[in-house]
């Protein structure tokens, strides 16, 4: 664990970090309040799963420690319905969103500009802020810059394989290349009976691997302009045809992909930016899931899509609560309270300041693959290496990303020639992105 050994040793350390225990980490009490400060806190982690375990385990401790704030936490899909309660006039104190949703929100006016507070006398610390994975934080702005997002949940794209179909299949090491990653999943398929590689084509899987060709979204220097007909894109498709006209190889829908894994049905799950938790809660111990990296591109380097959640404050609350909400986030993303989540929940830690805890927290088994915090750490193996994506947001952006995924099913069905498909995305993708009808 190179990256784990390089991590910053700048950490709180008042007391020993251990998840049944309490943290004694500072953080501004409200003594002069008469009554708790209420935060409503909406988010969608299920209190069934481990990462709702979690973060009710941060809520636990971050009260005990300020007894005069109080974080009544409300499970649901807080990116779609906290937009309808603010144009009901009734948002909570704060959420978990996702990127995209966040222009609504910024829209109707309804979130706090976080920079004051990030920087600010009592802000985010320095040595945690620099910290901070740059591939996360640049996801956190808006493209003018705005920041109304803080990280919380990271997930970025991994391959999960069943350790006893590999076993089986008599496989000793986990693939480097693309080539290598067909090879073993027709050698899963042919001596087990299991399907090989179960795929899905959306965004987590072409995007990254036209990043890792070298490609750009945009033309550079040119935020507004395609750049989708050129060679990367070119080389992506016949990657991808090649992919899914393999043996081995089979195309699932984003449910299915899921249940076939834990069912013990398929060998490897590709390319997912879903979490790891949510696949060791679907395998539920039947077997051992092992995880790799993403195979690199034709550049040599693997590039590796980010998604997530973000905490998000309203502006329609009090002075006095928006500061709390501030201190629960601060205490939520320090190394006390990544901790907590990284190891009881299954997620990166969001800052390299934050691993070594992480680390011990885990203790020897931190290293383990197959393992169980082995998502964890191929996961910061990923965000150490820096090449970290995140999905393309803006106006008509899913109609884009749908014009690309279609072109691709195209050449692959064998519908159009690439050079059609690249003429076609290019263009269509244009019109969309220009708010223009096709």
């Amino acid at each position: 664990m190179k990256s784990v050994k390089r991590a910053a040793t700048a950490l709180i350390t008042s007391s020993a970090l251990t998840l049944g225990g309490i943290f004694a980490v500072a953080s501004p009490s409200f003594a002069t309040q008469k009554a708790p400060v209420v935060v409503t806190f909406w988010e969608s982690h299920s209190a069934s799963n481990q990462q709702g375990q979690a973060l009710a385990h941060i809520v636990r401790v971050f009260e005990h420690q300020n007894p005069n704030i109080r974080i009544a936490v409300h499970v649901t899909t807080a990116s779609a319905k906290a937009l309808a309660a603010v144009q009901a006039g009734d948002p909570p104190v704060m959420a978990m969103i996702g990127h995209e949703p966040q222009y609504g929100y910024e829209q109707a006016g309804a979130l706090v500009n976080l920079k004051p507070l990030i920087h600010g006398k009592n802000g985010f610390p320095a040595a945690q802020l620099k910290g901070i994975w740059p591939g996360v934080w640049q996801a956190e702005f808006t493209p003018q810059g705005q920041q109304y997002l803080f990280p919380v949940d990271i997930k970025v794209a991994e391959f999960f394989y069943n350790a006893n179909l590999w076993k089986k299949a008599g496989l000793k090491k986990t693939p480097t290349t693309w080539a290598q990653l067909l090879q073993d999943a027709q050698i899963i398929q042919r001596k087990t009976g299991a399907m090989g590689l179960g795929a899905r084509l959306d965004h987590n899987d072409w995007l990254p691997l036209f990043y890792s060709n070298g490609g750009h979204f945009f033309v550079p220097g040119h935020p507004t302009k395609l750049d989708l007909n050129s060679p990367a894109m070119a080389t992506t498709i016949r990657q991808l045809a090649a992919r899914d006209n393999a043996y081995g190889v089979h195309i699932l829908s984003y449910n299915t992909s899921f249940e076939d894994f834990a069912a013990g049905k398929l060998g490897i799950l590709e390319n997912t930016a879903d979490g790891y938790e949510m696949v060791r809660e679907g395998v539920a111990g039947k077997f051992p899931v092992g995880v790799f990296p993403v195979p690199p591109g034709t550049t040599g380097k693997s590039f590796t899509l980010y998604q997530g959640l973000s905490f998000v404050i309203f502006r329609h609350a009090s002075a006095a609560q928006q500061q709390a909400a501030w201190n629960f986030i601060k205490f939520f993303d320090s190394p006390a309270g990544q901790g907590i989540w990284s190891v009881q929940g299954g997620e990166p830690p969001i800052s390299r300041a934050d691993v070594s805890t992480v680390a011990k927290a885990a203790g020897p088994a931190f290293a383990k693959n197959p393992g169980p915090y082995n998502g964890t750490t191929v996961a910061i193996h990923e965000l150490e290496n820096g090449h970290v994506i995140h999905k393309i947001l803006g106006p008509n952006q899913s109609a884009v990303d749908g014009v690309i995924q279609t072109q691709i099913q195209e050449v692959i069905q064998h519908k159009e020639t690439l050079s059609q498909a690249l003429t076609n995305m290019e263009t269509q993708g244009t019109s969309f992105l220009k708010g223009l009808a096709i």
